[in-house]
């Protein structure tokens, strides 16, 4: 099952070097996707290249066509769910609105089955032309609901998560994220604001900043920042991500994470808000994300952790941090070396 629009990115399949219905390793897919100039998502994000989270699905979504396409969900009796696992990636170069054609190219390079679940790992990357502008590589599992409802998380998470102290707490007061158009993807309204800022409602994944320590805490001492966001079943996102399968995109859980780093770079360094822009992540830097349980529906409250692991000034401001999302107490992403940096306008 593929996501639904708005957060459909891949328009039609053109090249397929794989045996259908046979699960095995094999060669590559090519899939399309025509970037809309005026698309949603750009203005939701209020920056003039695409968000991190669309560039990303871009390149998940054509995985999910070739594992369908081989017959992963023929080789069980019950209905089973198909989740991202993680992967490590670099954006080499942005994508704009112009940007034309987007040319995504995987295929599936390991496949293993055990108690009921595949697992199955991928080479991903995305061209404009013959540009090669996303490379990097994912792995994801078909599980029944059963083996879902065991979310367990990340282990070991507690020990390698920082903890404010209670002085640390009360020396801040949470602040609330301003709620800005476009609320939806479907709302043509933008509220106007300098070039580097936050996103409007339709992307925004945060509700508050719980707690901002910019010149201690964290996991090397050089900032924290945790952000919380309450589950809204209604939110348009549990409708388009998956049919019948409703759950949190894993990519906007990521993109929360680089949310919070844009809040805290906007504190950092408050005088270059009308003259530069955010790269949607940091570009030629490796970053990884890993998942390891799921927000639905029924869940309550998202609370994600940011230590700033790395720092530097001028003339490209850059932030690193690395952290994990916790759903109702659980912690289930990890995020390592996402980094975010602030360039001048073009």
């Amino acid at each position: 099952r593929l996501p639904g629009p708005p957060y459909q990115f891949m328009d039609r399949v053109v090249e397929v070097d794989h045996p259908k219905f046979v699960l095995q390793k094999g060669g590559w897919i090519e899939a399309h996707y025509d970037v809309p100039p005026q698309e949603w998502y750009f203005a939701a994000n209020r920056q003039t290249s695409m968000a991190y989270c669309i560039l990303l699905e871009a390149a998940l979504q054509p995985c999910g066509w070739l594992a369908a396409y081989a017959g992963s969900a023929l080789r069980s009796q019950q209905d089973v769910k198909f989740r991202n696992l993680g992967g490590t990636a670099r954006l080499i170069k942005e994508v704009f609105p112009h940007a034309g054609t987007m040319r995504m190219r995987v295929r599936m390079t390991d496949v293993n089955e055990a108690g009921g679940m595949i697992i199955e790992n991928f080479d991903m990357q995305v061209y404009l032309g013959d540009e090669l502008i996303y490379d990097g590589t994912t792995y994801f599992g078909f599980f029944s609901a059963q083996a879902l409802a065991k979310q367990v998380g990340v282990r070991d998470a507690a020990e390698r998560t920082y903890t404010p102290t209670p002085s640390e707490w009360q020396s801040f007061t949470p602040v609330s994220i301003p709620v800005v158009h476009p609320m939806t993807p479907k709302d043509n309204l933008v509220t106007p604001a300098p070039s580097a800022n936050m996103p409007g409602k339709a992307l925004l994944m945060m509700d508050q900043v719980d707690i901002f320590l910019p010149h201690n805490g964290g996991t090397k001492g050089l900032g924290f920042i945790q952000g919380s966001k309450i589950v809204d079943p209604e939110e348009w996102f549990f409708k388009a991500h998956f049919y019948q399968d409703p759950v949190w995109p894993g990519s906007l859980g990521l993109e929360a994470f680089l949310q919070l780093l844009r809040y805290a770079a906007l504190s950092y360094w408050p005088q270059y808000t009308e003259t530069h822009r955010f790269e949607p992540i940091a570009v030629g830097m490796e970053h990884t994300w890993a998942y390891r349980g799921q927000v639905i529906p029924s869940n309550k409250k998202v609370v994600v952790d940011c230590s700033i692991v790395k720092k530097e000034e001028s003339p490209h401001p850059l932030l690193l941090g690395s952290g994990f999302l916790r759903v109702d107490g659980t912690p289930i992403y990890e995020m390592t070396n996402f980094g975010l940096r602030l360039v001048p306008n073009s």
